[in-house]
């Protein structure tokens, strides 16, 4: 079969033929039609840590659409080394081939499934967003973020504020729901600055962080200080954009009630069951993400390009 096969940790992943997939015990093997490139899978492609034990060459791509043997067109995910779903054939555990509805689109489907599901979970699982809370998504320029922006109105925020390096994308965030934007383009200063005066009187109950770095660490440093901490900020860390690390005084969390994780993960199925609904706002446009389709011919051109705020879509 033909794939996007990956030779050298941190390389791009090449159009070539690599054996066809069988099935073990408990899996499925699936025609792919569509396969997102997302950032799990550039990561797993660069960075060992995610890499879950592959050894190269291996197929890159992490979740993806495609048919059964009996032709029921499923989402499906969690491959097993050295496969992948950038490819014509992909394999999958039985448990997590998901039926989807008739009404979305192949890449639809493909595109909105990492982003519609993580930030689902992560506000409605991980923050329990209440009703008229304010949301703050730093990185609200990505197809994460503009994605996270948009489900956060539909559980019923009261207010979201986006912060973004892309101006031009930022500007367009109104459409999406962003009450406010932030622009991360300026001082250390001024971006504080910037963050506190979104914040309001109110302040932000639920932060969702998709760029950590510099952006995390001038945010943490600038909320205020309370000495009789009343409520929480819940901050979820989800991604690593901006940078890994960041250098933090010790009371910059006590002091201001941030509670701070990555949020615990959902059962399978409750994960399963939210599949059905974030699809089924995606087919009636209630949640959109921008696509661009890609052939898998084209894997390695596409993989080294970057346009703000639109996920590719690899197409077998």
């Amino acid at each position: 079969m033909h794939a996007a096969v990956l030779h050298d940790f941190g390389g791009t992943p090449r159009f070539a033929e690599f054996p066809e997939p069988e099935p073990g015990e408990g899996e499925a093997l699936v025609r792919v039609t569509a396969a997102a490139l997302t950032p799990l899978a550039r990561w797993v492609a660069s960075d060992r840590d995610f890499s879950r034990g592959r050894e190269v060459p291996f197929v890159c791509g992490t979740e993806g659409i495609g048919r059964l043997e009996d032709g029921t067109r499923v989402s499906f995910g969690v491959t097993r080394p050295p496969f992948g779903t950038m490819a014509e054939f992909a394999i999958a555990p039985k448990r997590l081939c998901t039926p989807i509805p008739d009404e979305v689109d192949d890449v639809t489907a493909a595109a909105m499934m990492n982003p519609g599901l993580s930030a689902w979970s992560a506000l409605s699982w991980g923050a329990k967003l209440r009703p008229g809370e304010t949301v703050l998504v730093l990185g609200g320029t990505g197809v994460a973020g503009k994605t996270a922006i948009q489900i956060a109105k539909l559980l019923g925020a009261g207010r979201v504020v986006a912060a973004g390096r892309n101006e031009r994308v930022l500007t367009t965030l109104g459409e999406y729901g962003a009450d406010l934007t932030v622009s991360l383009d300026q001082t250390e200063e001024s971006l504080a600055d910037a963050f506190r005066e979104a914040a309001g009187q109110s302040g932000y109950d639920v932060v969702l962080d998709y760029l950590w770095g510099r952006p995390a660490q001038v945010l943490l440093e600038a909320l205020p200080r309370r000495f009789m901490v009343t409520s929480e900020i819940r901050y979820l860390q989800l991604g690593s954009s901006a940078g890994t690390e960041i250098t933090l005084r010790a009371n910059a969390l006590r002091r201001t009630g941030v509670t701070m994780g990555a949020g615990a993960p959902p059962p399978i199925d409750f994960l399963r069951d939210l599949q059905s609904t974030v699809l089924g706002h995606a087919a009636s446009g209630v949640v959109r993400v921008d696509t661009e389709t890609v052939p898998l011919a084209d894997v390695a051109a596409a993989w080294r390009r970057d346009v703000p705020g639109r996920r590719f879509v690899v197409i077998p």
